[in-house]
């Protein structure tokens, strides 16, 4: 351990057992292998305590566990034992975590209180039969279905739930989990992409965009895909967000070419959301529409328990548009929908246009405006933002990482933490600098031609590199909460 380390370290050592050392308890803890007399609840009171195992245990171990020397020695003992505690166990994962190149990055440190929620609210989801919405937006990177249909079935297959989740009634690009067919007039307006698809009021919602619905009447058939899973096919709810509109509209439900129900939505100033009920493992829904024009906010299937997992790509989007979005309007559809998480995965297009590293750091700033938006919608946001994927631009007639990729991820990365969010590096992940040539090059082929874009195995390949990294931190979540016991 370097010397600055080494006296730090003591010095917070014996600060905190000299504020211990008032207090004295039977009960010990266990600071990275040093055995330090516990705080007396009865005597102390909850903010000093707190703030002695924050400010000054927490920043000790900190330094303990950035110091590779001290790493490698802890696991050379560790391994030595002839059994491990919690302890033991605990600490090889954070070591581990912090040697990773897909690691998790908090806003606090080992107190991170964001990936404590979201662990504590699949618990809940598993223990007590509650409802938990992600909605993961991104660019291009994960159309199709990519990213989102991994993380979404690893997720449902371990804490409950099913279906697909949010749908567009206009598809664009198809997914590898559902197929969406439409009779009758049909347009979108988006938040994103050229201006002349934009809507002249910005009550998008949850999506991002709408699809508008011009015909008298017209149809959407969702139908989930046959090489899916059981969990993607079966689902029994069925929901329509209906934006504001002036007239009556009148909507029938068929599950497996049966009429489940008609319902009838009334004028409202405000989005509305109409629910039927499908109960079918066969993964096929219809809706007709009948009535004057009608603005579809988004179509979901879902289970009425578990997790939800929403894939919304966004074709050349930067993910600097979420504030165009009205926030009483989009404040109403997360509730109604039971929203409590988002994952940003953007990036990717805005480095083309990006020939500095001022650029990169007026992204960032701007990327922080559209989490803290965000959260202004709900404080209780959970946000995750996984960051672009290594992309590679020929220079001098050599295929080279772009240049402003890393100040990019860094700005990316800074804005995240400062909003409170957690951030993943896949850039990193991937293999850093030159990776996507390698991916590209790998048999077989994991990265598309363009040097930007994963193949189906590639994305399936980083999918399984983020959800195992997301595991790893869940195992060190169940362990503190056993050991804090």
């Amino acid at each position: 351990m370097k010397p600055y380390s080494i006296l730090l370290f003591v010095i917070l050592c014996m600060c905190s057992l000299g504020a211990v050392s008032l207090y004295l308890d039977a009960n010990n803890i266990k600071l990275a292998g040093v055995e330090l007399m516990n705080f007396d609840s009865d005597q102390m009171d909850t903010a000093s305590l707190s703030e002695s195992k924050d400010s000054i245990l927490l920043k000790a171990r900190e330094i303990f566990l950035k110091d590779s020397a001290t790493l490698a020695a802890k696991k050379i003992e560790i391994f030595k034992k002839p059994s491990r505690s919690f302890h033991d166990t605990l600490l090889l994962l954070e070591i581990a975590s912090i040697e990773s190149s897909a690691r998790f990055y908090y806003d606090n440190s080992l107190t991170n209180t964001t990936m404590n929620r979201f662990f504590d609210e699949l618990e809940q989801v598993k223990r007590d039969n509650t409802f938990f919405r992600i909605i993961h937006y991104g660019d291009s990177q994960i159309e199709m279905d990519r990213i989102s249909s991994f993380i979404r079935e690893k997720l449902q297959r371990s804490f409950g739930g099913s279906g697909p989740g949010l749908l567009p009634a206009l598809e664009v690009t198809p997914k590898y989990t559902v197929a969406v067919q439409t009779s009758g007039d049909w347009t979108r307006k988006l938040t994103f992409g050229s201006p002349e698809f934009r809507s002249k009021h910005n009550k998008y919602g949850p999506m991002a965009y709408f699809c508008v619905k011009n015909s008298p009447s017209a149809k959407v058939l969702f139908t989930a895909r046959d090489n899916t899973s059981y969990k993607n096919r079966s689902f029994n709810t069925c929901k329509v967000i209906i934006g504001a509109n002036s007239t009556q509209q009148e909507i029938k439900c068929f599950s497996n070419n049966k009429l489940v129900d008609t319902k009838t939505v009334e004028a409202s100033s405000i989005e509305q959301i109409i629910s039927f009920s499908t109960d079918s493992a066969e993964g096929k829904v219809a809706l007709e529409f009948n009535g004057c024009r009608a603005e579809i906010l988004g179509v979901s299937l879902e289970n009425k328990t578990g997790v939800a997992l929403d894939n919304i790509p966004m074709r050349g989007g930067s993910g600097l548009m979420f504030a165009n979005i009205n926030a009483e309007s989009l404040k109403r559809t997360y509730q109604a929908l039971g929203v409590k998480m988002v994952i940003l995965q953007y990036g990717g297009n805005a480095l083309p246009g990006m020939s500095s590293k001022s650029g990169a750091e007026y992204y960032g700033k701007r990327f922080y405006d559209q989490i803290t938006y965000l959260k202004s919608i709900d404080p209780q946001l959970i946000v995750f933002v996984i960051g672009p994927a290594d992309m590679s631009v020929k220079r001098n007639g050599e295929l080279k990482t772009h240049e402003h990729l890393e100040q990019l991820r860094d700005a990316m990365k800074s804005a995240t933490l400062r909003a409170g969010g957690v951030f993943w590096d896949m850039y990193e992940a991937m293999g850093g600098n030159g990776s996507m040539i390698e991916w590209v090059r790998s048999k077989p082929s994991l990265g598309s031609p363009d040097y930007i874009h994963f193949t189906t195995k590639g994305a399936q390949k980083i999918s399984e590199i983020f959800y195992q990294s997301l595991m790893n931190e869940y195992e060190m979540y169940k362990i503190r909460k056993k050991t804090s016991n």
